[in-house]
């Protein structure tokens, strides 16, 4: 199918350019059917062998795209081409080869079909990041080679649905904590761990006897494999506790699957693990703090002890590494089990690997401290860049060359900032974040009130930058929030916000060349030179065939809007500009504002192309007039 696909591809025109627009035009734009379903062409007009091979092959990929719930399928030559998609995205018939002029290759479909060329017999995973064609929504991707009798044909990949993106790590957690929170409250619960626990009593004389029968008849006897043992209802034999095993065990395998639990466990208050679902190496097994089990110290055993310390609330403990499940990294919620008021056990869960979006610890506001942390860093920078056109020749040349410093120290703190979150080399980028705050604070004091050692004249009296470098509160805010990253062992943070802050990197590069613009620093750059190349970007961007279209429909969107350009002036700025939630320099991140008009959804469709272009060719900003000069 990738090869009649291929073939269809490299017989449709000449060159790579022509099939891209021809392709993009007969299931595009020519396309009947509404953005959103253009996946319901079976096949474009036309005698080209493309469409017959589309016809032949689509109706099936865009069934298993709807049964497995994908939010798209794709296939790759070997040079990095699209040559098939089910929904036809602006990525499609588009080039994603590294070294090609693609303008998603650095994308992470990118990076898929990368990983799979250089591993074609693995499944490359490629994790959540704003991805452009899909409205610059959040994407991940899996991909494979394809191959033909032991010969690497092309790159097969899917992009998960968007409801697969694990939720992040505070609202998980309080999902679990509510779910543990049920399974507690639940009349059931006490009877269940009063009838282990009699049972287990029964089994055998002592603790010792209990673990080695135990284990024996629903481990080692167990004719289920390693990691399917809670297959087995109950082991054979007269002892009681097989005969309650039989009666609760499908109840918490079933709550186990429902909740996706990687295990559940109960003890009795002598830190006796009196019952488990999986049963691995810690069924049967002690974890009192004061005793002599194998796993005593582990998270399960801290698991135990909060809940007997603790037993009317949830305890949590964070992830490290467990011994029983192979040493892979683990993290436990455990409270008390009460009957009629009275502590008679502990109920616990081990939380599935794929939670662990990152570190969780229950830390109030943690979320809301990390997003102030990123407004403060944006607008500590917005202070020297807004302002800084207004230097150019009044300041001294060593105030320029300071002044911008601080603009590459503000991108130094934003990296270090996500750094740490991220948990990458934390204690180092911690200790640079440390030695980065001193020097913005230094070279703040510096340029405001003078430095002799330097040459720095005060500039209080200089011109209208002494206003913009006194930072008074941002700077405060700034290090209130870098404060609390360093005092604080670990981050609940969201995907969105680690996103927000890897295109929060992306715009403080923009802004610091703005700024360095601005203050007519002499950085070996030859002017013509860069005006020729510019040049060259602004005439490939008008010869790109869709840009009329873009234009005219824009121009229709502004019509539509109101009935007269004020009203339409109006309108428009409140939309993306007043009402946009995104801070002052950022309002490009809205990818369309609410409402009815049709303006709204051609901003929506057209946006983040023109958004990635301005990325990609670091332009200031990207503007589309209608010939009566209204910036439409």
């Amino acid at each position: 199918r990738s090869q009649a696909f291929e073939r269809g591809w490299n017989a449709f025109a000449a060159n790579d350019t022509e099939r891209r627009t021809g392709l993009q035009a007969a299931y595009i734009t020519n396309n009947e059917h509404p953005l959103g379903s253009k996946d319901q062409l079976d096949f474009a007009n036309g005698s080209e062998e493309y469409h017959a091979i589309h016809k032949q092959y689509h109706p099936k990929y865009r069934s298993i795209l709807y049964e497995r719930n994908y939010y798209d399928i794709f296939m790759f030559d070997l040079e990095g081409n699209l040559i098939y998609s089910v929904y036809k995205e602006l990525d499609y018939a588009t080039n994603f080869a590294v070294n090609g002029t693609g303008q998603w290759k650095n994308s992470g479909l990118g990076e898929a079909f990368e990983g799979a060329l250089a591993n074609p017999d693995v499944i490359t995973v490629i994790d959540w990041k704003p991805y452009g064609p899909s409205s610059g929504a959040l994407a991940s991707f899996l991909s494979t080679g394809i191959k033909k009798h032991g010969e690497l044909v092309g790159v097969f990949c899917t992009q998960l649905p968007p409801d697969a993106r694990p939720k992040d790590a505070a609202e998980w957690l309080r999902t679990q904590k509510a779910s543990i929170s049920t399974q507690a409250a639940d009349a059931v619960l006490p009877d269940a761990m009063e009838a282990f626990q009699q049972a287990w009593n029964s089994f055998a004389a002592n603790d010792a006897q209990r673990q080695s029968g135990l284990q024996a008849a629903y481990v080692t006897n167990n004719e289920y494999p390693i990691g399917e043992k809670d297959g087995l209802d109950f082991a054979n034999g007269s002892e009681e506790y097989h005969a309650v095993h039989k009666m609760y065990h499908p109840k918490y395998r079933s709550i186990l699957y429902d909740q996706n639990y990687y295990d559940i466990f109960m003890f009795d208050l002598t830190g006796n693990l009196v019952y488990s679902v999986y049963k691995e190496l810690d069924y049967a097994t002690n974890f009192a703090i004061g005793g002599t089990g194998q796993w005593k110290d582990s998270g399960l055993g801290e698991a135990f002890e909060g809940a007997l310390a603790n037993p009317d609330v949830i305890t949590v403990i964070d992830w490290k590494p467990y011994g029983p499940s192979n040493g892979a990294l683990a993290s436990f919620l455990s409270t008390g089990i009460k009957k009629n008021g009275i502590l008679i056990g502990v109920f616990c869960t081990q939380m599935p690997p794929e939670a662990r979006l990152t570190q969780v610890l229950d830390l109030s506001g943690v979320e809301k401290e990390n997003k102030e942390l990123l407004a403060s860093v944006q607008k500590l920078l917005q202070r020297y860049t807004s302002h800084a056109m207004f230097s150019g020749i009044a300041l001294a040349p060593v105030t320029v060359t300071f002044a911008r410093s601080q603009i590459v120290t503000s991108q130094e703190i934003m990296k270090e900032v996500l750094f740490a979150i991220l948990d990458v080399k934390r204690d180092y980028y911690l200790d640079e974040l440390r030695k980065s705050e001193r020097k913005f604070e230094d070279v703040d004091k510096g340029l405001v009130w003078g430095d002799a050692v330097s040459g720095l004249p005060a500039l209080s009296n200089i011109c209208t930058l002494h206003s913009m470098l006194k930072v008074g509160e941002e700077l405060r805010d700034l290090q209130k929030n870098l404060k609390f990253l360093r005092d604080t062992q670990a981050i609940a943070v969201s995907r969105e916000l680690l996103a927000e802050l890897a295109l929060g990197g992306k715009r403080l590069e923009h802004a610091a060349e703005d700024a360095a613009h601005f203050f007519r620093i002499d950085d070996g750059v030859d002017p013509a030179a860069e005006v020729a190349k510019h040049r060259s970007y602004t005439a490939t961007e008008a010869a790109d065939p869709e840009l009329a279209d873009v234009i005219l429909a824009f121009k229709q969107g502004w019509d539509s809007f109101a009935s007269t350009d004020a009203e339409r002036l109006a309108g428009l700025q409140a939309a993306y500009i007043t009402n946009n939630e995104h801070p002052l320099g950022s309002k490009d991140q809205l990818d369309f504002a609410p409402g009815s008009e049709e303006y709204h959804a051609i901003h929506k469709q057209y946006h983040p192309k023109y958004r990635g272009i301005l990325y990609d060719r670091n332009y200031y900003d990207i503007f589309i007039l209608d010939l009566e000069g209204n910036l439409i």
